[in-house]
């Protein structure tokens, strides 16, 4: 096998730099005297036998692995620029910005550097190089102190190469300066052998492929720095070198878990992160441009069910490095400009990781900019900095950007739109199968499946936090019992930790959920897909529209307050769960009924458009215009209470079946529709159902309850 690097880009030059660098003329030339100067490479030899071990024969002491790792970052240096010369991108005048993996290697590209472009940067040229000081020491002092050379440079007219480290902070006066803005390439298996070729000469036709076979991976290589790589190349063979380079990857911290497999219950996310997988790694070997990959998701839900989880499992599957931040992380960093900065770090840790994962938690905290919160203006800016983070990581191939939000409807729209946050995934609760799932996968070992099940019924709704929370509880009591798991200390567990069923609160809740599921069928709404009865509260999900009319949005409106209707009508009185918090029943449906008024122009009156803040505020809502919406949300529920009234017996049906299978999806949530309410063959919905229960029966169905 014989591998020609004359064609690397650089390659002429790295050996040029080692060849003056050598520490002896003679110890250089008797390396290189293997390596034809017409076509560098390995040779076979010509009687090699095929069962040859892979040894590399003897050869002088090593170069200095400092000298190695310059001619490396010459061969990086080339793959940067490519066609586009230094030369030609400094004539504009505007100063070359490279970024670089970590701060030691500001020395070794400034010397790369010189040895590639000796022209652009001989003594009395204009070409200049700046390295920017080292982040674990500057404050503003050392910064402004630290320009004034690259100040005078730009003064006197140079043309300026400046090299910074990811998390090099520099004045945003510099930051504006720069007319040209680069990452290092990075290194590649074909860059290592050449330079190997050059200081190790392996001469046996296996040596090459042996080297491929030790070597880490491109990704693992990208991790390590600089001085990792100065060590491996002391080495005194090739093999060594690569073996060095896999033992260093191999130490580097990683943690192993958890995986996608170990996240249950996330169907749809699971596989859009499994597909991202895919197309990285086709990406990494060429077949799939970066701008063809969906490379951004917004993960939203509720708290605890498995937003911060996602993107790590990702990232261990992919083995791919994480940076995670948030806006608790970035503001404690200080005032608006210190927050930004500590933002645009994470960014430019992600983006000279690459590839990489960037994770951005809490996206619903930096608010909307145009909700009057408190110092709003502030806001303006931050939300503004953010957006232009997420430009610059969508701009580079090879950073996956997620994001999480516990409420999607507050985060400005610019921040979710397309372009920054292409695909969004809701994040729920865990059902009744993935929640039995997720216990078998920790707990099925040593209990059997039977309880395991009767457990899981039990915490239907709970999130993957909760579980993992009740599991760590279930493994200390059997710690404190000093006896192992069982199905008795699993049952004495579940009743220590977990909330006993409520018989009036799981009713009232059934009452509720059955409303909105009997009014969302009988008005024709998009199907129901799931219905969920727990002591925590219960929950619908269906399917979403994907535009209003006038009739589909009274419908929605009278869907929403089913469930308060419901309780009116079967428990005789209704609870507050349809107002508990932005995201309620209530908050939804005034909402809806503002947006009809004042930004849909289905009020008669006028066509004016009106904001309307998120969450509604009622001192901000013009009289008029709460008094038309309120007209509105009362003959909603007025149009679901004379529904039900009609179909009395489908809704006791409904929600007698809710309250003892406590969770119905799919298929059977549809035929419990249709056969609660009955269909003619002509598909009308019939009003006539069986005989209304006695009183006695009846009184059996008073006690509900909703917490939304």
């Amino acid at each position: 096998m014989t591998q020609n690097f004359s064609s690397l880009p650089g390659f002429a030059a790295a050996k040029s730099h080692l060849l003056e660098h050598a520490l002896t003329v003679s110890d250089l030339f008797e390396r290189i005297s293997h390596v034809d100067d017409e076509v560098p490479g390995w040779p076979e030899p010509e009687a090699a036998p095929q069962d040859a071990p892979l040894l590399d024969p003897p050869t002088p002491a090593p170069l200095n692995g400092t000298h190695c790792m310059q001619a490396l970052a010459i061969l990086q240096l080339a793959k940067t620029f490519k066609d586009r010369a230094l030369t030609a991108l400094m004539r504009d005048g505007r100063p070359v910005c490279l970024t670089l993996p970590d701060h030691d290697m500001g020395e070794i590209v400034e010397i790369a550097a010189q040895a590639l472009y000796p022209e652009a940067f001989a003594v009395g040229r204009s070409g200049k190089i700046w390295r920017a000081p080292e982040a674990a020491t500057s404050g503003k002092t050392i910064i402004a102190l630290a320009e004034v050379k690259l100040r005078s440079f730009l003064h006197e007219g140079h043309s300026v190469l400046i090299l910074t480290p990811s998390e090099q902070i520099t004045s945003p006066q510099v930051q504006d300066l720069v007319g040209h803005d680069l990452r290092l390439a990075p290194i590649s298996h074909e860059m290592i052998l050449a330079v190997l070729s050059l200081t190790h000469t392996p001469t046996s036709p296996g040596v090459t492929g042996a080297l491929v076979d030790t070597l880490p991976t491109m990704t693992e290589l990208g991790r390590l720095t600089s001085l990792k790589l100065i060590m491996a190349f002391q080495a005194d063979t090739a093999i060594e070198v690569a073996q060095r380079l896999s033992r260093f990857a191999a130490a580097a911290p990683q943690e192993a878990e958890p995986k996608l497999s170990d996240v249950f219950g996330q169907d749809e996310a699971v596989a859009a992160f499994m597909q991202l997988q895919e197309d990285v790694e086709a990406w990494q070997a060429g077949d799939v441009a970066w701008d063809q990959i969906t490379s951004s998701l917004l993960l939203y839900g509720a708290p605890g069910t498995g937003k911060t989880l996602l993107p790590t499992a990702f990232a261990n599957n992919a083995k791919l490095p994480l940076i995670k931040t948030s806006y608790a992380d970035c503001q404690k960093a200080g005032h608006q400009g210190d927050m930004l900065r500590a933002l645009d770090m994470a960014v430019n840790e992600a983006i000279n990781s690459a590839p990489s994962v960037l994770f951005i938690d809490e996206i619903d905290a930096f608010y909307a900019r145009n909700s009057e919160v408190h110092n709003s203006r502030y806001m303006i800016g931050v939300v503004t900095g953010l957006l232009t983070q997420i430009d610059r990581v969508n701009a580079t191939a090879g950073v996956v950007l997620v994001g999480a939000t516990n409420h999607l409807t507050v985060v400005d729209e610019a921040v979710v739109r397309a372009g920054r946050f292409d695909r969004h995934i809701a994040i729920a609760p865990l059902n009744l199968a993935a929640i039995t799932s997720f216990l078998q996968a920790k707990l099925g070992h040593v209990v059997e499946a039977r309880e395991l099940r009767h457990i899981a019924a039990r915490m239907i709704g709970a999130t993957g936090a909760e579980i993992d929370d009740f599991i760590r509880k279930t493994r200390t009591l059997a710690r404190e019992a000093q006896s192992d798991i069982s199905d008795r200390l699993l049952r004495r567990a579940a009743d220590l930790y977990l909330p006993c069923p409520d018989t009036p609160l799981l009713r009232r809740i059934a009452a509720h959920e059955a409303g909105h599921l009997l009014i969302g069928h009988v008005l024709g709404l998009p199907r129901a897909t799931l219905a969920r009865v727990t002591p925590k509260g219960g929950a619908v999900l269906r399917d979403q529209r994907v535009m209003q009319t006038n009739k589909t949005l009274n419908d929605d409106l009278a869907m929403l307050l089913a469930g308060r209707a419901a309780e009116h009508l079967l428990c005789n009185s209704i609870s507050n769960g349809a107002g508990c918090g932005i995201d309620s029943d209530l908050a939804k449906a005034t909402r809806l009924a503002l947006q009809a008024e004042a930004q849909f122009g289905f009020d008669e009156t006028t066509l004016l458009w009106h904001d309307i803040p998120h969450p509604p505020r009622p001192y901000d809502i013009p009289h008029d215009l709460a008094v038309r919406a309120t007209a509105r949300l009362k003959a909603a529920e007025a149009k679901a209470t004379a529904l039900f009234t009609e179909n009395q017996p489908a809704l006791l049906k409904i929600a007698d079946t809710l309250f003892e299978q406590r969770e119905m999806e799919g298929r059977a949530l549809e035929v419990l529709l249709g056969e609660a309410v009955g269909r003619a063959d002509d598909g009308r919905v019939l009003k006539e159902c069986p005989d209304i229960p006695e009183t006695s029966d009846i009184a059996e169905h008073q006690l509900y309850s909703k917490f939304v």
